[in-house]
């Protein structure tokens, strides 16, 4: 039964005490940093695989599949390292584009576990190795987004109560054909964990901010050199229900779910990161 079970599942880089990763929140990155340091001192490692679904919605009718492959790897008893790539499939009315995504490597530090209390703050990285202008298609076809960020998170739990921000400092403008320059983004995230036998669900509130709006290279300038401009309503903040489903087979393996949705969705997808929805299946791999 359980490799009936694991033959169904595809699989996904995201687990209910990993990190959730790639844009399932319709964010750059923050949502897909933050860790919290598991109890269980036993595992060494983590495998994740998986696969990730999503839509853009109406006006775009972009869908996108990513196929995805992580690890968290414990350095020291309170400190850990999780690493993560996609490979992404993009397909809508402009065509379809498809290659290797963004890297995505952080670090995460506990600093107190104890009377039911935890708090843990990681630290990581999104290096542009994907494609951001594949066919000179809009942002919302490119698997990478061209640029290289620096991303903050620090998360608090009590019992089965969890909060947590997030910063993503933007790298700069990239390579795409309307040379995106992205604001920093701003996460705040409140979730609750229930605990069933076997299984865990954890659903979260997402709220992500664009800090300003975006720039992006003025087509209609007849000067001699670029100039740009910045994109109205761009900035606009974003809320998300995420809520995420694992299911403990054994100590070596777990399988896991998700699906996201906006309550306030951004309008305006200059950067291809808006999402109607997004849904994820995927199996963990515990390494003692």
């Amino acid at each position: 039964m359980k490799n009936a079970i694991l033959s169904l599942m595809l699989l996904l880089v995201l687990s209910g005490n990993l990190f959730h990763l790639i844009p399932q929140c319709s964010d750059a990155g923050v949502c897909s940093v933050g860790h919290t340091m598991s109890d269980n001192n036993d595992n060494i490692l983590d495998i994740n695989l998986g696969y990730k679904f999503g839509s853009s919605g109406k006006e775009d009718d972009v869908k996108y599949h990513s196929f995805l492959i992580g690890a968290n790897y414990n350095i020291f008893e309170k400190t850990s390292l999780q690493i993560s790539i996609p490979y992404n499939i993009q397909s809508g009315p402009l065509g379809d584009v498809n290659g290797i995504g963004d890297l995505l490597i952080s670090v995460t530090q506990n600093f107190i576990s104890q009377n039911n209390s935890s708090l843990d703050a990681s630290i990581g990285a999104k290096f542009a190795i994907g494609e951001d202008n594949a066919d000179n298609l809009p942002m919302a076809y490119q698997s990478g987004l061209g640029s290289n960020d620096i991303l903050f998170t620090i998360n608090y739990n009590y019992k089965n109560i969890g909060f947590g921000v997030g910063y993503q400092l933007a790298g700069g403008r990239n390579n795409n054909v309307i040379k995106l320059e992205r604001g920093d983004d701003i996460l705040l995230r409140a979730s609750y964990n229930f605990l069933l036998d076997q299984f865990t669900i954890k659903p979260q509130i997402l709220f992500i901010k664009r800090l300003s709006e975006s720039n992006v290279v003025n087509s209609a300038s007849m000067a001699p050199t670029e100039t740009y401009i910045d994109v109205e309503n761009s900035d606009q903040a974003q809320l998300n229900l995420l809520t995420v489903i694992q299911y403990q087979i054994d100590n070596n393996y777990s399988l896991f779910a998700d699906f996201a949705i906006p309550f306030i969705k951004r309008e305006v997808n200059v950067d291809g990161l808006t999402r109607s929805f997004s849904a994820s299946v995927g199996v963990q791999l515990n390494i003692n």
